[in-house]
């Protein structure tokens, strides 16, 4: 990985969603299915501190309210990044009772365009280093080990990220340029949200996990790997931005952990209920046969298990 950045520029939007760049260095030249990785980093906040953090990234917010994903998280190959505030919920289906009691957290969603590369390796320090949210106290109010999730930990299978190959323009025509936003109460302009799923203990979770280690081992063939990053058509119907699925295995079961960013729920549900496509109808099927509660995920809207603090785009990822 390329050290963070250290200019403060930024390019002009046009007004139709395109920079005066086309893509980032390390950018590929249009989104799709697995294009690009994701990660989650859960950082426990020290008790007590939950407002103290809302302060600070409100703060934060407030002097950079022109800001981008590159001002959050200034590494390159970043091109989404959303704040959540875990109660201690996230991930939590399924588990144990001993961690019932685990305090609140600062929950980072990181969208970047390669996540084998060097640094995401340990991404909480990679974080903590390029941040400048740590340079203004952050740290002061976190404690503890950070909890990494990504596809190459332990107990971690990828399933699947998808990116809508328009949702640049699309993104600006429906938010705007200044893409910091938003904090402590504000509205968000699009819906984003994250959730855990629990599968059925047993047989389903066992043949889901087997299932995505399958698919992925297709994915190895570049014969496959080329006609899945294709197959968008969906995505752009439901004009969903990014969609990410990642199966975790927590006790005795499956439990994904999705997250979205899309530019309508109510259009989002209705195009995918409407569609004939037999990859929904199929996937509709799927998960009503493997969800320990599908109407969690299958009746609108769906509900994010965490607050959103901040989300913030690059304005120039594909």
């Amino acid at each position: 990985m390329s050290p963070p950045r250290t200019d403060e520029s930024s390019d002009e939007a046009l007004t139709d969603g395109t920079s005066d760049r086309e893509a980032r260095p390390g950018y590929p030249e249009r989104g799709g299915i697995d294009v690009f990785d994701s990660l989650l980093i859960r950082q426990p906040i020290a008790e007590g501190e939950t407002e103290a953090v809302r302060g600070l990234l409100a703060d934060w917010v407030d002097g950079h309210r022109g800001g981008d994903a590159r001002t959050l998280l200034p590494v390159d190959g970043v091109t989404l990044v959303t704040l959540f505030l875990d109660d201690g919920g996230f991930g939590r289906t399924g588990r144990a009772g001993d961690d019932a009691g685990r305090g609140d957290a600062l929950l980072w969603y990181v969208e970047v365009a390669d996540g084998g590369a060097d640094g995401w390796g340990t991404p909480d320090a990679t974080v903590r280093s390029a941040s400048p949210l740590f340079e203004t106290g952050l740290a002061d109010l976190l404690t503890g080990e950070a909890t990494v999730h990504a596809g190459d930990r332990d107990g971690h299978r990828y399933v699947t990220h998808v990116t809508n190959p328009h949702r640049r323009e699309r993104y600006a025509n429906a938010v705007g340029r200044p893409l910091v936003a938003p904090v402590a109460g504000d509205e968000l302009p699009i819906p984003v949200a994250i959730v855990s799923l629990a599968l059925e203990r047993g047989i389903p979770s066992a043949l889901a996990a087997r299932a995505v280690d399958l698919v992925n081992w297709l994915k190895r063939f570049d014969r496959v790997q080329s006609w899945a990053r294709d197959e968008t058509d969906t995505v752009e119907a439901e004009a969903m931005y990014t969609e990410s699925l990642l199966l975790e295995t927590i006790g005795d079961r499956q439990v994904v952990h999705y997250y979205m960013e899309t530019e309508d729920m109510d259009r989002l549900y209705e195009a995918f209920y409407e569609s004939d496509d037999w990859e929904a109808r199929v996937s509709e099927r799927l998960f009503r046969r493997v969800l320990a509660d599908p109407a969690a995920f299958l009746e609108p809207p769906l509900e994010t298990d965490c607050e959103v603090l901040i989300h913030a785009v690059d304005p120039g990822r594909p």
